[in-house]
């Protein structure tokens, strides 16, 4: 008895074409996953910059009474208004923004503390940054640990001779803002920090990228409560995950070391805007800490955080307020 042969029913084209369309409409279900997975993947490994960068404040710290790194500076001018740690407000007015404080300004040239025997040598005009080179000429830290992977302009610094340096090249050769040091021993970065104050964090949203960043003036804030949908915040949050104006977040670095990821810049201390300076207009309430004050705006009177925010005598400034530049 022959066995019968089964017949083969041929592969056409049309089912070629149909098994490709499937495949097409599953790649494009698992597109928007991956792209998000992706992201997800270089936030982690943004935050281990960051926390990376924080130990390795702490070692410092450990060497130097317990201070976070802190470029010399005169410590006098902070109370005469004297300290300019951003780019000059003159570009409104057609001037360039090459004034001291801008990151990659006389980078080459070193900070001076004013001493007894010459009161007047300190200086006053430094840019925030270079209390991250410090850590960086000390070789703590590579120039490669300060690029956020989310951030798609941002690169790393190519100085090869890195001692005989003072700063980074420019904005865009750092993705990592840093509490601004200047002002009383109190509201520099330290141990002994309130543990839920913010020290460092992603950079923020005020600041174009390159040589000379103009400064963006994103208008009164919007009337955000921290009910409101961190969607409603994301022109507030950092450019390095999601871009300008479209921000989906920030990771920060609390005193005590340990990183998380804030989807609103209402991140510190009693809902502190961690971009903004405190503002001493009680009218404002809530909103005084919530928004803040436009860092650029406010520098030339408030050159460190929380100056004159509960009025002068003793309380003249705040040790909770995080001011994270750039």
């Amino acid at each position: 008895m022959s066995a019968k042969r089964l017949g083969r029913k041929s592969f056409t084209l049309v089912d070629l074409l149909g098994l490709t369309a499937i495949a097409v409409f599953l790649l494009a279900l698992g597109l928007p996953t991956l792209s998000r997975a992706r992201e997800l993947s270089k936030r982690a490994a943004c935050s281990v910059n960051l926390r990376g960068i924080g130990v390795s404040a702490r070692i410092y710290a450990a060497a130097h009474n317990g201070q976070w790194m802190v470029p010399p500076f005169k410590q006098s001018a902070i109370d005469e208004e004297g300290i300019d740690y951003l780019p000059s407000s003159y570009g409104f007015y057609g001037y360039p923004y090459s004034d001291p404080g801008a990151a990659g300004w006389i980078r080459d040239q070193e900070t001076y503390s004013e001493t007894p025997t010459y009161p007047a040598a300190g200086s006053t005009e430094i840019s925030v940054t270079r209390a991250y080179w410090m850590l960086v000429r000390s070789g703590d830290v590579r120039v490669q640990h300060f690029i956020c992977p989310s951030h798609l302009s941002d690169f790393a610094d190519p100085t090869e001779q890195l001692d005989l340096y003072y700063d980074f090249t420019r904005y865009d050769s750092i993705s990592y803002g840093y509490q601004v040091p200047f002002g009383p021993p109190d509201t520099r970065p330290r141990e002994g920090a309130d543990p839920r104050l913010i020290l460092a964090a992603d950079k923020g949203p005020y600041y174009t990228p390159g040589y000379d960043p103009s400064p963006l003036n994103l208008g009164d804030p919007p009337p955000l409560d921290l009910e409101d949908s961190p969607r409603l915040w994301r022109p507030l949050n950092s450019t390095n995950h999601g871009g300008r104006r479209n921000g989906d977040g920030q990771s920060v670095l609390f005193a005590d070391g340990h990183t998380s990821f804030a989807r609103i810049p209402a991140a510190g201390i009693d809902a502190d805007n961690v971009y903004t300076l405190i503002t001493n207009e009680w009218s404002k309430s809530p909103y005084n800490r919530i928004h803040g004050d436009n860092p650029h705006v406010s520098a030339a009177q408030n050159p460190y955080p929380g100056q004159g925010a509960f009025g002068a005598g003793p309380g003249m400034y705040s040790t909770t307020d995080s001011l994270i530049w750039p």
